[in-house]
Order: structure tokens, then sequence, then C-alpha cells
């Protein structure tokens, strides 16, 4: 896997399922557990903890539980539970990491992990620290489980750490804040990185003479030309104007980029009405006319006919036929799955644009709410301040003054010099959300204009170092480039968003499912898609009608009252 595609896609991933992709160890003794002193209340400063980076005066020993996957992979001799994080956190801070058990954390939900981990939950017998999704989160604090973190946030966290948590506007610390206390430390996400860009083969746009796009309809025109002027020069034959796949919303060929360009805001989005209320956006009329040029746009050929049937790595096979010119998708789509198919087609190149709009306002790109993984510290354990520090470690030995991008998060096997994800190895891990954006995209920018790297953090000198590699004839940086670089990359795209205040967030600002979305919201999102590609494929438009009609007997009016009795309750 390309370095830059596991900076952004696989940590993104990472952080937004963590319980799902975490590592393993053998087990351990009994945690160093003990009552503190004033009924139960957490003591809020270890005598011997020393600062945020400092290590305790006396090493402590720290129980947690963990999940793996194949994806973790180690240096020989090593696994999860004794590699360069384990490592460090007992020689530089005096924290012996001790994982009770692992589970296969394959399976998400019903994973042996997840299923192991909620029947300790349901005991009340935790470790001293533990990676919880957001359900797990409010039944822990439900039930009076958790240390409060108020204060020990407050004098164990970084500089830089605090500088992190104020990133996104204080979201991702008030949704691990209940009934005014810190009860967990969240895991900080960036949010802009999920933005959908539109993506257009820029090399034949430029054999065709097409003029950038600006709206929706200079879209259309792009697409007609691809699928009609036989720009692979093969003779016309077969070439798809727009990808699309038969689950609707994903990370590539995904149309909610093409909704958001008529203003319409479906795949789980909340949205404000003129009253002020909270409503649902997969059920506005914004998404008719969205439908029904999506139906135009199939039944002109310029939609894969096939699209329903394939998912976005079988639509992605149209890329190395060279038969595939626009897509909306990921900020990481250069890496996956552009960068395989360039290997086939070398003189392929792609460009990111905004979503344009099919009126005179902007089109607003969604992005949903970016926390799912809450480190939380079991009442009463003797050292809450412990999962803060690991933060503060983790933020300064990756992003921080004295980081080593290279060493920290992605090494090599010293004898075998495979390649080895070790930002997965850590108990803890933390996005800043403006990490990238506007972080290393400005930083980069900046740096190529004054042709000066000296300010630049470790991950940074990487991305200028493909620059210039790239700018000398290397294009085995293409990808780095066109992610990250000063111009037509994505993260320009993104910055574009951010400083235009685009992005459109969900307004339904929580990480927890109201009570009926846990039993509902899966098949309303299935009935959603459902409809999308029924109405594409060509049955009538009053299929959203019904849909909607469905939709509200189904549960989502029952959704709708409890998402808006959340909004009472959080202003």
């Amino acid at each position: 896997m390309n370095r830059r595609k596991v900076v952004s896609t696989a940590m993104a991933c990472f952080m937004s399922a963590a319980l799902l992709t975490t590592g393993c160890s053998n087990s351990g003794n009994q945690g160093a557990n003990s009552p503190s002193p004033a009924g139960g209340k957490n003591t809020q400063t270890t005598v011997d903890a020393g600062g945020p980076l400092e290590k305790y005066e006396t090493p402590i020993d720290v129980h947690a539980v963990r999940g793996i996957n194949g994806s973790y992979k180690f240096p020989q001799g090593e696994d999860i539970g004794n590699n360069l994080w384990t490592r460090t956190y007992k020689d530089e801070f005096g924290i012996n990491l001790i994982y009770d058990w692992v589970a296969d954390s394959s399976g998400g939900n019903e994973s042996a992990y997840n299923k192991k981990l909620n029947l300790m939950i349901a005991s009340g017998e935790l470790p001293d620290i533990v990676a919880v999704n957001s359900k797990q989160f409010k039944q822990l604090a439900e039930d009076g489980q958790l240390a409060d973190l108020t204060e020990v946030f407050e004098n164990y966290a970084s500089p830089y750490l605090k500088e992190v948590a104020k990133q996104d506007g204080g979201m991702a610390m008030n949704s691990a804040t209940i009934n005014g206390k810190l009860m967990a430390i969240p895991g900080f996400n960036g949010n802009i990185t999920n933005a959908n860009v539109l993506w257009i083969r820029s090399d034949w746009m430029k054999k065709l003479n097409l003029p950038e796009p600006k709206t929706m309809q200079d879209l259309f025109a792009i697409m007609e030309a691809f699928a009609t002027m036989d720009p692979n020069g093969d003779g016309g034959e077969g070439v798809v104007g727009l990808a699309a796949n038969k689950n609707i919303y994903d990370s590539f060929a995904d149309l909610l980029g093409f909704f958001n360009g008529y203003h319409a805001y479906p795949n789980g989005m909340w949205i404000k009405d003129a009253s002020g209320q909270l409503t649902y956006g997969g059920i506005q009329k914004e998404m008719k006319p969205a439908l029904a040029k999506l139906q135009e746009l199939y039944k002109s050929g310029l939609i894969d006919k096939e699209f329903g049937a394939k998912d976005a790595a079988k639509e992605a096979e149209l890329l190395g036929q060279n038969k595939l010119g626009i897509t909306f998708g990921a900020n990481s789509n250069p890496f996956y799955p552009f960068d395989d198919a360039r290997k086939l087609n070398p003189n392929m190149d792609w460009k990111a644009y905004p979503i344009p709009s099919i009126d005179n306002k902007p089109a607003r790109p969604t992005v949903g709410f970016p926390i799912g993984t809450y480190y939380v510290v079991k009442k009463n354990f003797k050292y809450p301040e412990v999962i803060v520090k690991m933060f503060n470690a983790n933020f300064e030995k990756f992003y921080g003054k004295t980081g080593d991008w290279d060493k920290w998060s992605v090494t090599k096997d010293p004898v075998t010099k495979e390649r080895l994800e070790a930002f997965k190895w850590p108990f803890v891990y933390g996005f800043p959300p403006d990490k990238d954006v506007p972080g290393r995209y400005e930083a980069l920018k900046k740096a190529v204009a004054s042709n000066d790297p000296s300010a630049l953090n470790g991950e940074q000198k990487a991305d200028y170092e493909a620059y210039q590699a790239f700018k000398n004839g290397d294009q085995t940086k293409w990808s780095t480039v066109r992610q990250a670089g000063p111009t037509d990359s994505s993260f320009a795209v993104l910055n574009y968003y951010k400083e235009k205040d685009l992005l459109y967030t969900n307004e339904y600002r929580s990480s927890l499912q109201t009570q009926t979305m846990t039993l509902k919201w899966l098949t309303l999102l299935n009935l959603e898609k459902e409809m999308i590609t029924k109405i594409i494929v060509g049955a009538p438009l009053d299929e959203f009608d019904k849909f909607v009609e469905n939709w509200k007997k189904s549960g989502g009016d029952q959704i709708t009252k409890e998402v808006n009795e959340w909004a009472s309750t959080s202003k």
C-alpha cells in the first residue's frame, strides 16, 4: 500500500472504526487498581505522574483489551504487546501496558472481539482503560462505570493536545461530555477529509479541448463529450461518463456529491428546516430533480448500465480498461483506485474540482459526525491521567515539533523490509482535525512557493520531497501530488471548501444513535438506496414519494422526534 494512501485513507478509516481494527497480545496480570479517597471520586493528580510528556517516577501497570484483524503485521519476533510503541510507553513514560485478552475483530459489531467486550461491560469487570464505540460509551457512562476525566484533561493534556481539541470547534470533546463532565477522550478525527470532491480525466479534457466545469451543466457537457468523442482512441465504444456503484454512497463512484450539487442531502444527513427543526435530508423535495437527471443520464448511456450489480471495486475496473472519465469520490482516490489504473495507462491524469452547483447557489458538500471511538478509564483506577498522557505521546510522536513521521507511523521490518503500518500499534490514536487541511496542504503550498522546507514536520517534508521528485519526472509520486499538492489536488479543493465555509455538517452532531435509530436506521438507509437505484434505471419519479411515505411510517417519524428531542437538550 502506498504511504500516502495509508496516511489519509487507512488512518481515517482506522479512527472511525478503531474498535474493528485494533491489535492483540497475550494475557497479563490484574491491573493496579485502588479506590480513590473521596467517596469514589477519582484522584485527579497523581503525585509521581510528572508533566504531560514526562515519565512516571515509579513505573505503573495499566491493563487493557484489544481486538486484532489480518491487517496487523509486526517485525519478526514482535506482536501488539511487544513493539515500538509498547516499548516507548514503558521506556519513555513508565507505562507498562498489559493486554488481558485479545479476540478477532473481523466482522464489525458481530465480531468475537465486540461480543466479548460487551459481555465484559455487562459484567462490570472493566480493564483499567478501554476503547469503546458510542453505544458502549453511553452504556458505561449511564451505569457509572467510568472515571471523570475533566480535571485530568485540564491538568495533564499537553498544549498541543489542547489545541487539537479545539480544532473542530469543540465538537469531539462535547460528544464525550455528559452532564458537564468529560467522561472519555474522543478519538479525534477530521470531518473535512470526508467531503466528496469531483474527479475528472484531465488528459481527456485536454485532448478534447474542453473547458473546466463551473456548473453542473458544464459537467453534463463533459460527460457527453467523454461518451461520444472517443477520448481514449478506441473507436468510441463503451466510455462511461459518470461512475456509480450499487451501494450509491462510497469512497469511489459515490453519488452523494451529485446530490449535493442539487442541494440535496441524503445518506444520514440531518438538516434544519425553515422553523429550525431537524429534518432528514434524504426525504426533501431537492432529491427529485437530482433523481430525474440521474435517470436521464442513465437512459442516455452516460452511467454504467451495470452499476446496480457492481460495488465500487468492480466499477473501478473501468478505469483500468480506460473507459471512465468522471467520478465523485474521496480525497484519497489518487492512491486507490487511480494509481493502479495509471500503471495500465501511464498517460492517464486526473484533476480534482469542487462539486459544481445546478444553480447560482454554491454546492455544499456534506460531512458526517467524525467521532466513532472513545477512550475511557475505569472508575477508581488510580492513574486516570494515563489515557491523556498516551494521547500526548501520540500527537507529539506523529505531528509534534520533535515528531518523526516515518519512524512512528509507517516503518519497515528490518529483516524482510516489508512496510508495516505502525500507526495501528499504539493503544490510542488521534487524527487532528486540521492535520491534512489546512495543515499539510498550506504547509506544502508555502514551502513550494518559498522553496524552503525548513519549517515542515516529518510528514510535510515527505510531501515536499514527493512534489519535487514529481516535478523532476518521478511518476511514482503522482498520487501524493494529486492528493496534497498546491494545485489541482483534492486537498486544494478541500481547502477551498474550508475557506468558503461550504462544508455542510450533519445537524445531528452526536455519535449516539437514538433508540429507534438503533432498531430501524439500517433498514431505512437500505430503502433509500433501493429507491435511488430503481429510479435511476427507469422507475417513475413518484417512487420517491412512495419512499418518503414508507420512510415516515417505518420509523422515520419517530426518529425525527427523537433527533429533535436530542437537539432541544443539546443547546
